[in-house]
């Protein structure tokens, strides 16, 4: 087992022993927020005939039409109806947004631009050939890809999706995550409060961020630091793809997470990552499944389940490949602190001048979970850097991507 390594180690270790949980077919309304399984191709034209994207008159326009045009009216076409006839030279229809263009007809004039007598419309400014007219298969044709595997099924997707008639959707299916909180501190949410105890946060923050992430959850609220209840849960656990636990995870004599991983039948791939908050995360191996044992301090745990739980998370659920993206940022404060270990602060991102300006959560320490609320940065402090400048640039990480 490894033991103080480097973020990037520890990232790239973890997602190379990843691979996609299996596919499922489910309903296109029944699809949001899942990730496609294989691309699919379009089995008709999108639009699937020529129409109108306004209200106006449809008409053959030629090269030496003059202006003001007259043209006698001969149908009326409606959104959702099939021309009657083909018009003839001379002759316009009046039509309306999404309607079919007629057989005879080459472009479409706004109905700004006319005035009606009688069956008679006077086009103002006469239009070319091809004016206003959305050709048949002009987003998507026939036979090509629609979207392709790895894509996340957002609400333009799926209405892509039904724009071409799909009523099926292969996905993979939602990951199934295991999550355990350790700690004899440790009291859920209706009990009465005690002398030495607190509550058990971790667990809430875990599962919004693992429903977040399109995972099921199956969580154990929480043991005592006693090595036969952890070990107890971890069996309980046994059906998920990933085990996440909180707590337990330091140098204390009553920290058991490690000793419980491998006693479990886990091969501890590392031990400690050189970062703060959350230093000291741990994962081990047990066949195909692996297992995140994250700092108790609630701060600590969500940083460290954005920096290498959810990336492994994003390709367990088939997304397409990731890859730790950093972009400059500059600094709106001042942070005080200097230390030898990276550091990930906190932040919520202030687009300014064009530039993205990094405002820090007024409190940084590991235990202090509210500096996640409104955070959409982590803003990676190199070690031995020394306190930061309110007006430096330095690099950060969205948080939720």
């Amino acid at each position: 087992m490894e033991t103080n390594i480097d973020l990037e180690k520890a990232e790239e270790l973890v997602y190379s022993l990843i691979k996609p949980v299996s596919a499922e077919t489910v309903s296109l309304g029944s699809a949001y927020g899942r990730v496609l399984a294989q691309d699919l191709h379009s089995q008709l034209n999108i639009p699937p005939f020529a129409r109108s994207p306004l209200d106006g008159y449809a008409y053959y326009a030629r090269t030496q039409d003059s202006k003001p045009l007259s043209l006698r009216i001969v149908t009326e076409i409606p959104a959702g109806s099939w021309p009657e006839r083909a018009l003839e030279v001379g002759e316009a229809a009046r039509i309306f947004t999404g309607a079919p263009i007629p057989a005879g007809a080459n472009c479409v004039v706004r109905m700004e631009d006319t005035e009606e007598h009688g069956d008679e419309v006077v086009i103002h400014y006469p239009v070319p050939a091809g004016a206003n007219v959305v050709p048949e298969g002009d987003e998507i044709a026939r036979g090509e890809t629609l979207l392709r595997q790895g894509v996340l099924l957002t609400p333009p997707a799926l209405g892509l999706l039904a724009a071409a008639g799909v009523q099926e959707v292969p996905v993979y299916r939602r990951p199934k995550v295991g999550l355990l909180s350790t700690g004899s501190e440790l009291i859920d949410i209706d009990s009465q409060p005690l002398p030495g105890k607190i509550y058990n946060s971790n667990s809430y923050t875990l599962r919004g961020l693992l429903q977040e992430a399109g995972c099921e959850v199956k969580a154990i609220p929480y043991v005592p630091d006693r090595l036969p209840e952890t070990l107890l849960a971890l069996e309980q656990l046994e059906g998920s793809d990933v085990v996440i636990s909180t707590g337990g995870a330091s140098v204390g004599e009553y920290d058991l997470m490690p000793q419980a991983l491998e006693q479990h039948g886990c091969e501890m791939l590392f031990w400690k990552v050189n970062l703060k908050p959350g230093t000291p995360a741990a994962v081990g191996r047990k066949g195909n499944k692996l297992y995140f044992s994250l700092s108790g301090n609630p701060a600590a745990a969500a940083v460290t389940f954005e920096l290498l739980v959810r990336p492994v998370l994003s390709k367990l659920r088939g997304s397409v490949q990731w890859q730790p993206q950093e972009f400059a940022v500059k600094m709106a404060g001042e942070f005080s602190k200097s230390g030898r270990q990276r550091r990930f602060l906190r932040a919520t991102a202030v687009l300014k001048d064009g530039e993205i300006w990094a405002d820090l959560a007024p409190a940084q320490g590991s235990g202090i979970l509210r500096s996640m609320i409104g955070s959409d940065l982590l803003v990676d402090v190199p070690g031995g850097h020394g306190p930061v400048r309110e007006g430096e640039s330095l690099l950060a990480r969205w948080i939720g991507k």
